[in-house]
């Protein structure tokens, strides 16, 4: 097992009086003409000093290496090669399915050599994720996965009422084995993998929806549902090497989609998921990059290119069935924690243990969607509010709201003086305590919803007796329809 940085400097540290000792007791040259006798190191075994009496030719000193610690005639240096933690940021843009601009942080350290720690985080104007894994390493070749992740993503959800932009959350879990192979190997890898995603129904605003022909004018309610996505699937997968500085990553698996609706229906869909990921190592320090997968959850392709610690990538995310297709362009830069340059590295060093473990958390997980997993419910179909007969509006005009009708008349109302419901007195108090009818800033409130309900299709006549501001009075009379 290797000594961590700290344990390697205080063995460095122990080492290095020996390595200096014998430096210095080495024998000086001596000039022409003189004749000067070795210096004998003293009985104790301390270092001995060199004669620097005038006349006697100086030699410098020799380069000493003991482990991470040097000594030349620069001075002492320490230099630790150990790369446990890396950090990356990209910034680009995406266009379709809500778009806009987005900034993505990815994160990971090594804690010791069993756990491994890291994150995503994305943050942009339609889109915003994070996402925790962790890593457990019993042995150098098995590691334990986990990851878990929060995303809202706003899209363009097409209601019967019309188009309107929605933000939807969404979480997820993924839980993966890997058993890892000896470098070198033409088989660098298996793994398998286990996974979640759960969408949360949004609370969206009924809309109203107003149709005209020549003799009636209706008010309809649009309840706007989202049906709320759930995802589960597994793969299996394997790595190859076929060639040096080229690795390929095949997975084969099964997903199922579930939607559930508001009047009990549901709609399920299950598929055969693949992916392949590429990886090459280019002369010059360059690094080519892509993968595909295929999904319920929508089919996703990316590609980059990567020179040293800066990388461009483009990719495509097809989305669920009946989403928008949305394409990024990110371009960013990468590098480790420990103040160094980034080295450009081959295959066979980036199969390194550690940076293995480091890529593992480093990476957001691919099976995991990048997209909100929702869909209109077309089940929850608009409602009629109310129906009025325009050759009876006179002056007036109606507008409305969800839950009320708003009629203003010719002149300014000032209270209601009574309410009928099927020709007979009512008192004006709904189920819920609150007026059927009453009178703001001059206009005239139907609370609809308020009204009991006769049932689906069927009609109930309603006549309002309304105060005006010049103490006359107007009938208002209209029906509450069923629903």
């Amino acid at each position: 097992m290797p000594r961590p940085p700290l344990a390697r400097w205080a063995m460095a540290a122990l080492a290095a009086p020996l390595a200096i000792t014998h430096g210095l007791a080495q024998t000086l040259p001596t000039p022409a003409g003189l004749s000067q006798a070795a210096p004998r190191a003293p009985a104790d075994g301390s270092p001995t000093i060199p004669d620097r009496r005038p006349g006697q030719v100086h030699q410098a000193p020799p380069n000493l290496q003991a482990g991470d610690l040097s000594l030349n005639e620069s001075g002492a240096q320490y230099r630790s090669e150990s790369r446990d933690a890396r950090i990356g940021a990209r910034f680009g843009r995406d266009w379709g399915g809500g778009g806009g601009s987005r900034i993505d942080i990815d994160y990971a350290r090594l804690l010791g050599d069993t756990w491994a720690v890291g994150a995503n985080v994305s943050a942009g104007t339609e889109h915003q994720e994070l996402m925790l894994n962790g890593l457990y390493s019993p042995t150098k070749d098995l590691h334990l996965g986990l990851s878990l992740g929060w995303l809202r993503d706003t899209d363009t959800y097409r209601f019967y009422s019309g188009p309107d932009d929605v933000a939807v959350d969404q979480t997820a879990a993924l839980l993966r084995v890997i058993k890892r192979f000896d470098q070198g190997s033409w088989l660098t890898q298996l793994n398998a993998s286990a996974y979640a995603t759960r969408a949360h129904k949004p609370d969206v605003p009924d809309a109203v929806m107003v149709e005209e022909t020549p003799t009636l004018i209706r008010f309809l309610v649009d309840p706007r549902e989202i049906a709320p996505g759930r995802l589960q699937g597994f793969n299996l997968g394997v790595g190859l090497a076929p060639w040096a500085n080229a690795e390929f990553k095949l997975t084969l698996g099964r997903e199922t989609l579930h939607y559930r609706f508001q009047d009990g229906s549901s709609e399920k869909n299950t598929r055969t998921t693949t992916g392949l990921g590429y990886t090459h190592a280019l002369p010059g320090c360059w690094q080519l990059e892509g993968q595909a997968n295929t999904g319920v959850a929508g089919d996703r392709l990316s590609f980059g290119v990567r020179h040293g610690k800066w990388h461009l990538a483009l990719a495509r995310d097809g989305g669920a069935q009946g989403m928008k297709p949305r394409t990024s362009l990110m371009m960013g830069l990468e590098a480790p924690l420990d103040g160094r340059a980034s080295r450009c590295s081959t295959l066979s060093q980036r199969q390194t243990s550690g940076v293995r473990r480091l890529d593992e958390v480093f990476q957001r997980p691919r099976e995991l969607p990048t997209r909100v997993l929702a869909k209109v419910d077309l089940t929850a179909v608009p409602v009629l509010l109310a129906s009025l007969d325009k050759s009876g509006l006179g002056g007036s005009t109606v507008s409305a709201t969800p839950d009320a009708l708003i009629i203003k008349l010719p002149v300014p109302a000032v209270a209601v003086a009574q309410v009928s419901l099927n020709g007979a007195p009512s008192t004006n108090l709904g189920s819920d305590g609150k007026p059927l009818v009453w009178v703001q800033d001059g206009s005239l409130y139907l609370g609809i919803r308020r009204f009991p309900n006769p049932g689906a299709g069927a009609t109930t006549p309603v006549s309002v007796v309304v105060v005006m501001s010049d103490a006359s009075l107007i009938l208002v009379d209209f029906n509450a329809v069923g629903y």
